[in-house]
């Protein structure tokens, strides 16, 4: 159904494409949406259902890694065979994972719980990686990846609250929900992408409208011939562009190193938007007053959305 989706309804592809990214995104940040959203609790105000707990791990017995050797309470470790694609990107191809989970207590100012890790979620925890290359042609690469949870950490930890036999409150994790360990660090960041999101999704919204509206209901009011330079200007000369611009913002101060790096934030944008809009337009023949008309709505919704949100997303990614 995708291949020929692909080869007779190419146009198509367009409008449906960014709508399943979309549904796809929400999908998988569900989790980090979730525990941005709930609040955190004090121990002693407890009650039953959702809770997210701030607090300091203490656990008694000492677990060893299986790649670092590093002294932890809880891990978890994956062992990854890595390929290459022509370009350079890698791929996981074979992977396998190991967990060690052990009960542990959660203490902050508001009290102590326990928390019944029979399953956790360490994924938004920093990973320890190494990759070993391998000495071998035809053999992959093998990357080792550890998250550890140590006695002394501060964290946050996302569960269901649930009464035990002695009607004292501990964290247990859904059959289908797992305990979720963050950090406020992590926490953070992930806010600010989704606040960088939220500003930006206007004018991906407006892009999205004008790219269909010039490739489907717009009427050709010109008749261009090819253009070579465009062609090359927008495959190759934007990101070009970007580079030299990025180089030449990081040497400068103030005004200038704002202009710069923005102007080379638009560039860089505008190319990783418009590259695989363009190599399917040319590929299916669309008129080239189309091609232009669309390439000029992703560069001016991009850079209106720079213009108009520059200070709000320097505000963000350059603060704490």
């Amino acid at each position: 159904m995708s291949l020929f989706t692909l080869v007779f309804f190419s146009h198509f592809i367009i409008p449906i494409f960014p709508v399943i990214v979309a549904i796809f995104i929400i999908y998988v940040t569900r989790t980090q949406r979730l525990l941005l959203k709930t609040k955190q609790t004090p121990i002693y105000n407890l009650n039953t259902g959702l809770v997210k707990i701030q607090g300091t791990v203490e656990a008694l017995k000492i677990l060893e890694t299986p790649f670092f050797k590093a002294q932890c309470i809880c891990y978890s470790y994956e062992n990854a065979s890595v390929s290459y694609t022509e370009d350079g990107s890698d791929h996981v191809t074979n992977a396998t994972q190991s967990n060690d989970f052990q009960d542990f207590y959660l203490v902050n100012e508001t009290g102590r719980i326990k928390v019944i890790a029979d399953h956790l979620n360490l994924s938004f925890l920093p990973a320890q990686v190494k990759t070993i290359h391998s000495i071998k042609q035809n053999e992959s690469d093998i990357r080792h990846t550890e998250r550890t949870l140590k006695n002394g950490d501060l964290i946050n930890v996302m569960g269901n609250a649930v009464k035990n036999e002695q009607q004292h409150f501990e964290l247990r994790a859904e059959p289908k929900s797992p305990l979720v360990i963050s950090t406020s660090a992590i926490e953070n960041r992930t806010e600010k992408g989704f606040r960088a999101m939220r500003y930006l999704t206007p004018y991906i919204l407006l892009m999205y409208i004008s790219v269909n509206y010039f490739l489907f209901f717009a009427p050709v009011k010109l008749h261009l011939e090819k253009n070579t330079a465009f062609i090359l200007f927008s495959f190759f000369g934007m990101p070009i562009l970007a580079v030299i611009l990025g180089l030449a913002g990081n040497r400068m101060y103030g005004f200038l190193k704002v202009f710069f790096s923005n102007l080379a934030g638009i560039c860089f944008s505008v190319s990783i938007l418009s590259f695989p809009l363009l190599c399917l337009l040319f590929a299916t023949e669309t008129e080239f007053y189309r091609i232009i008309c669309i390439w000029l709505s992703v560069f001016s919704c991009t850079t209106l959305a720079f213009v108009i949100n520059y200070r709000k997303l320097d505000e963000i990614f350059n603060t704490d």
